[in-house]
């Protein structure tokens, strides 16, 4: 049998299209592969510290001063760390961007909330931490904007001596 050389370049284009394909479909997969695996990293990283301290807060007063809002507020706070954490403070932090430190001048000069003690998984009603905090007013405005309110932070230092920033995960009281 003879074939002819046209016949075989056709063969061969089948061929390393068939080829093709089915490094596409691989690569296809891939891709898949790494991207599934970047947003699960991505999630353990943010979701590392999530829910560790949870609550609710109320807002008992706030006053306009200028450009600002004084507004005192009343925190009760679940510690869910795995551990109790002592000499905790807690401020507020700009709920328009998240930063690992504070880096707005009014989050620098917060009177932070100390608490003493925060006992892991603590279940008896424990009184509320109560505090002062002055913030611009856009701040606050923003606060009533359905889905927004206050940015609550708590810095302390974990189990093993390292210190921590983390967002608190603090809801309206009813």
């Amino acid at each position: 049998m003879i074939i002819a050389s046209s016949d075989i370049k056709e063969r061969q284009g089948v061929m390393s299209m068939q080829r093709g394909r089915a490094i596409t479909k691989y690569a296809v997969i891939a891709v898949a592969c790494v991207i599934s695996m970047l947003a699960l990293e991505a999630a353990l990283v943010f979701a590392k510290n999530a829910g560790n301290f949870g609550g609710d807060y109320t807002v008992i007063k706030a006053v306009e001063q200028g450009e600002n809002e004084v507004v005192k507020v009343s925190l009760r706070v679940i510690n869910n760390s795995g551990a109790d954490v002592k000499n905790a403070s807690i401020t507020i932090a700009s709920s328009l961007h998240f930063s690992p430190r504070p880096t707005e001048a009014w989050e620098k000069d917060q009177t932070p909330i100390k608490a003493s003690i925060l006992r892991f998984n603590e279940h008896k009603v424990l009184g509320p931490l109560a505090g002062t905090f002055t913030i611009p007013a856009a701040e606050y405005q923003r606060w009533g904007q359905k889905g927004s309110g206050p940015n609550f932070m708590i810095t302390y230092q974990d189990a093993s001596g390292a210190e921590q920033y983390e967002r608190m995960d603090l809801a309206p009281a009813q």
